[in-house]
């Protein structure tokens, strides 16, 4: 039998019960790893693992990232149920919710930004153990700002300085950081309040003239957490349709 990419790796994926996250985890199992699917919304985390256990082997951890404490639960988790840790999608994103701006920002860094920080911070002494990959996503708004919301825009550019950051010191350890930047994806997350004519705009000043699926985001996450992404580390990794480059009329 052939050998899947993640064959023998334990892998965490967060914000796992739809979209991007789903798609991920569902593939990282088809390829061979063990998943920790970790979502705050357990009904919708339960119906994931049903899907991605039809994959592979999968547990699920139903917990909010942006909790006291989350990352280190989430990285304990994995490796009592699974015995080891190799990748982690730090995936989990909101826009940020709350009555005053001030709550809004505070939401939104906290699950998208800080979060990510934290589990990546407790999952460094399993890694500096077998090496490994850690794959942020963060989104085209980390670069392009201006088309979502101020505190979104602020977490994702946030994250991309993150991974940043921490590839230097920590690929001395054979660990390798890289944010995974989509553009407009088919799922319930991007547009929400958007118009159909925005909707259309947008689709018009992407080259390749549509949305992308989370199946086609999961393919960068797979290459972005195995081996064939060795010598890759520090990068922000654009998966937009060419919509960067269609941003402004020409």
């Amino acid at each position: 039998m052939a050998q899947g990419r993640l064959t023998g790796r334990v892998a965490i994926v967060t914000g796992a019960a739809s979209g991007i996250g789903l798609a991920s985890a569902e593939l990282f199992a088809a390829e061979g790893a063990r998943v920790l699917l970790v979502d705050r919304k357990p009904e919708a985390g339960e119906r994931a693992l049903e899907r991605v256990r039809a994959h592979g082997e999968a547990e699920l951890l139903a917990i909010d990232v942006s909790d006291d404490g989350a990352g280190h639960r989430v990285v304990r988790e994995a490796v009592k149920r699974f015995g080891a840790l190799d990748a982690l999608l730090l995936n989990a994103g909101v826009h940020g919710s709350g009555a005053t701006p001030a709550e809004r920002f505070d939401s939104a860094i906290a699950t998208n930004l800080r979060a990510v920080y934290l589990t990546a911070e407790a999952a460094l002494p399993e890694l500096c153990e077998s090496g490994g990959s850690i794959v942020i996503t963060a989104s085209v708004a980390g670069a392009v700002v201006g088309f979502a919301s101020p505190q979104y825009d602020a977490s994702k550019a946030g994250l991309i300085g993150l991974a940043r950051h921490l590839a230097s010191p920590w690929g001395r350890h054979g660990i390798r950081v890289n944010a995974l930047c989509p553009g407009f994806i088919e799922t319930p997350f991007i547009g929400s309040g958007w118009s159909a004519e925005e909707l259309a705009e947008v689709r018009r000043r992407t080259a390749l003239g549509r949305f992308g699926t989370p199946e086609e985001i999961a393919r960068v996450a797979l290459f972005l957490a195995s081996d064939d992404s060795a010598y890759i580390t520090g990068a922000a990794i654009v998966a937009d349709g060419g919509w960067t480059i269609h941003f402004t009329d020409h």
